[in-house]
């Protein structure tokens, strides 16, 4: 067994050092000049006063990352959580929030489970995928429930003005292929088109660390999109679908520890849906109206033990009208907001439906100098009680190329359907009494962008603090029955360091996170939060070669809550190259985990060791 945190401090005061002194934020890197989430609006990224983060399809294709949990891996203020190797259960943490108190749209659709209230990030391949925004702190004043951590949003990708084909095809460790392709471009009566197809199997590692048989898994993922024009407006269709299969291991009798099951599967599968119009009614309103519908559906089967099957079907209705007004340097926007969700299940005898509505408006003014915005929303829940929230931010920028932030905001989290309805037993039940989960919170920071002597300096720094209310918990009563409470208190802050230093080809991009994650009730820290985690990247390219090392170093926490099942920091290093033949064939080919470490990100379950992957593209 080996580790890779021995020597902790030592080391995060050298990657420190390198922030400190020049280091950059792969944020900087891959920011896009327009950011769309952060008012639901499309913005110029230094008119946003949010800590953002964009990944475009540039950065995505040449991190050679198969799916979206690896790259949100290493990005300031996230932590990623996997129960083992790909495509198990996997949770997304911002800035120290719950998993399930982050927001996840794709392309505008609130995906995820409503029963448990959460997204599943093993399922979400990169394929197809155009950008990736990320939105730090509470952003519930815009987009409602979940949204207390943050949002990060999935654009898939949109026909362009030429025909374009891309094929991939790789292959490597651990019984591992995957193959890709792509074609988009612009039909009759300029008809926008866009279809991706992603397959992916690998044998895999045994999920229990302890374990000897591998549990493989297999996904399959079609998206597609359609853009009609309509007189001076577009209705956009979106759809996206993930099928996946893959082996899991459980607590068996006569120990009742995690260990290997033979022939216990889980499939799941996500289904994503949705239609926009956008319209400009004037030369200064634009009014445009979503529908969306997202599907989750878990069906876990184990031939010898009946109490691991399961069945869980949800699915998130949504209808949103939202108007843009842009009158001189004033922008608002106003919105209806419903979403109704659903939850069944065979197994559990569960069958239950939640409708929020909701009205919001956001305001935002913009000088030379500063941009100043406000929000405000008041949710309306047929379930548990109403809640408004609210959000003010302001960007400065006093000097060229420096950018000064502040945000402040309030959010909340409905109480999920199992937390009300968990069909009751003689030990568990659902409590239709809760209260939504709050918070409030807020941040400031600095962005510095300069270039001396040919070399591209940014540097950037952000201090967040948020204290959250009301969390809900399932703990036993005196008669050891469990159910869900409202007894948590939590504060979560800290301090977001990131850079970047670009001479001609070469860059150097790395960012640390300092984050207090505490349980106020009892002064325990949070579980799967990493005190202190960053990443260096050093990549470049040379005539047809291109290449990058990435380092991620993840400090010691705890996998379970009051500071149990403790877990040792590690860091991993991966490295990837392109050679380009010409312009149609590229040869591609990267490591991952090259000293083999062996660590957990979640107390028992195993992750890959040291491997190797290489394939071709091509683009016609």
């Amino acid at each position: 067994m080996k580790h890779g945190f021995n020597r902790f401090p030592k080391r995060a005061s050298a990657w420190l050092a390198l922030v400190l002194t020049g280091g950059m934020h792969a944020q900087a890197a891959d920011m896009s000049p327009v950011v769309v989430t952060a008012g639901r609006i499309a913005q110029s990224e230094e008119t946003v006063s949010a800590d953002v983060t964009v990944l475009d399809r540039q950065a995505i294709e040449r991190s050679q990352k198969t799916t979206v949990a690896d790259l949100l891996r290493g990005l300031p203020g996230v932590d990623v959580a996997s129960s083992g190797g790909p495509g198990k259960a996997t949770s997304v943490f911002l800035r120290g929030a719950n998993a399930g108190q982050t927001l996840v749209l794709i392309d505008g659709v609130r995906v995820g489970s409503a029963t448990l209230g959460q997204f599943d990030w093993g399922q979400l391949a990169t394929a197809g995928i155009e950008r990736i925004e990320i939105i730090r702190g509470p952003q519930s004043s815009l987009y409602g429930a979940d949204a207390m951590g943050g949002v990060i949003q999935i654009f898939t990708r949109k026909g362009g003005d030429t025909p374009e084909a891309t094929a991939h095809v790789e292959g490597g460790s651990y019984g591992t292929a995957a193959g890709r392709a792509h074609v988009s471009g612009r039909g009759v009566h300029g008809m926008r088109y866009a279809l991706s197809v992603d397959g992916y199997r690998t044998r895999g590692v045994s999920a229990a660390a302890v374990g000897a048989e591998p549990d493989s898994y297999r996904r399959l993922t079609v998206s597609g999109r359609v853009g009609l024009p309509l007189g001076d407006g577009e209705l956009d269709l979106s759809i996206r679908n993930v099928d996946g299969k893959t082996g899991l291991d459980g607590f068996p009798p006569p120990n009742y520890t995690l260990a290997d099951i033979y022939n216990f599967t889980s499939q799941a599968k996500q289904l994503m849906a949705g239609a926009t119009l956008d319209y400009p009614l004037t030369a200064w309103w634009e009014t445009s109206l979503r529908l969306g519908r997202s599907m989750d559906e878990v069906i876990n089967h184990d031939p010898a033990t009946a109490s691991n099957n399961a069945d869980f079907r949800t699915r998130i209705d949504q209808v949103v009208w939202q108007n843009h007004l842009d009158w001189r340097d004033f922008s608002v926007v106003l919105g209806l907001d419903i979403h109704r969700d659903r939850g069944v299940s065979g197994s559990a005898g569960l069958d239950r439906t939640i409708t929020q509505r909701a009205g919001f408006a956001s305001l935002s003014w913009g000088h030379s100098w500063m941009d100043a915005n406000a929000a405000v929303r008041h949710d309306r829940n047929s379930v548990s009680r109403n809640k408004t929230t609210y959000k003010l931010g302001l960007a400065l920028r006093p000097v060229s190329g420096l950018k000064l932030t502040a945000n402040y905001g309030t959010g909340f989290k409905a109480p999920s359907i199992n937390d009300l309805y968990f069909p009751t037993s003689a030990f568990a039940g659902g409590n239709p009494n809760l209260k939504p989960e709050t918070s409030k919170g807020w941040d400031v920071g600095l962005d510095y962008r300069t270039t001396l002597a040919a070399t591209e300096l940014q540097v950037g720094a952000v201090w967040f603090d948020q204290r959250f209310e009301n969390l809900i918990e399932w703990r036993a009563s005196p008669t050891f029955f469990y159910s869900p409470v409202n007894v948590g208190k939590a504060r979560t802050r800290g301090l977001e360091l990131n850079g970047r230093v670009a001479y001609g080809p070469l860059y150097l991009a790395a960012n640390w996170t300092f984050l207090r994650a505490i349980n106020e009730l009892d002064g325990t820290r949070l579980a799967r939060r990493a005190k202190d985690s960053g990443s260096l990247r050093l990549g470049g390219e040379w005539h047809r070669v291109s290449g990058e090392v990435q380092t991620i170093i993840v400090g010691p926490r705890f996998s379970a809550s009051g500071n149990q099942q403790p877990l040792r920091g590690y860091h991993r290093t991966d490295v990837r190259l392109r050679y380009r033949l010409d312009d149609q064939w590229t040869l591609v080919a990267r490591g991952e985990n090259l000293e083999d470490k062996r660590y957990e990100e979640v107390a028992g379950y195993g992750v890959f060791g040291r491997a190797f992957y290489g394939g071709v593209s091509a683009s016609f």
